[in-house]
């Protein structure tokens, strides 16, 4: 059984066949989602979804584009539902420059702050970091390997996967590793020890070869899955069998 370490079901390209595509994936051998709860005010609906679904478990966290308006009502909202029975991570939170003009300072500060969080929770944390690893790198190492978590949707070199392996942090590679013009993501992959690697699809959006530019769904784990053992050297069954491993041993799951 495959495992999407973090899918965004509850957005709003799902609406017309949610809860049929879910109970198709067992079939498909999705055996587990995690599902990315990032902006307070859906939280409660993120909280419902994994509620009426067996196979669904929840991350929440406050994304890095909200580091200006979120309020402390929000991190009061995020400290309760990190409580759930069903929340296994924090996230996603991190630090995203690509997307200008934005504060560094604050995305800096809400980082932290959620950092923090999920060191008193004993809770791994899901990071989005996009053209920011410079900062995200100095953040994590500052807290000396007290992080533990996963870089979502890595796009660094394969000189920072073995500096997050270093710090003892998974990377998840999605659909862009399956891209032809993705260069990047197949090095650090090959860099990144297998007992380190996660799958996800951050679905609906970077659906994988051949369905590029499609609706992104946990069904097509089993693609990134297979593109993983290319690069590792390894079959498809023994790949989505480590990943599985180390989806339960990260998240409890």
């Amino acid at each position: 059984m495959y495992i999407d370490t973090h899918a965004h079901l509850t957005d709003g390209a799902f609406d017309d066949d949610r809860q049929e595509l879910i109970k198709g994936l067992a079939a498909g051998g999705i055996g587990k989602i995690i599902e990315i709860s990032c902006d307070p005010k859906d939280f409660p609906v993120s909280a419902a979804l994994a509620e009426q679904n067996p196979g669904i478990y929840l991350a929440f966290g406050i994304h890095p584009e909200f580091a200006e308006t979120y309020t402390e009502g929000d991190m009061a909202a995020l400290g309760e539902y990190l409580k759930h029975p069903k929340c296994v991570a924090l996230g996603e939170t991190g630090l995203d420059y690509y997307w200008k003009p934005y504060n560094r300072e604050k995305q800096l500060e809400l980082f932290r702050r959620q950092l923090d969080m999920a060191i008193e929770r004993d809770m791994p944390v899901s990071m989005h970091i996009r053209e920011a690893y410079g900062d995200c790198m100095e953040v994590l190492e500052s807290y000396g390997g007290r992080i533990k978590g996963v870089m979502h949707c890595f796009s660094g070199s394969a000189e920072i996967a073995e500096r997050c392996a270093g710090l003892g942090l998974y990377i998840a590679f999605g659909g862009a590793l399956t891209f032809r013009s993705n260069k990047k993501g197949p090095a650090a992959c090959a860099v990144t020890p297998i007992d380190r690697l996660l799958t996800e699809t951050d679905c609906p959006y970077m659906a994988p070869e051949p369905h590029r530019g499609e609706r992104n769904a946990p069904g097509y784990i089993p693609l990134i899955c297979g593109k993983m053992a290319e690069i590792k050297g390894v079959s498809a069954d023994e790949m989505a069998k480590r990943v599985k491993e180390n989806g339960a041993r990260l998240f409890g799951i």
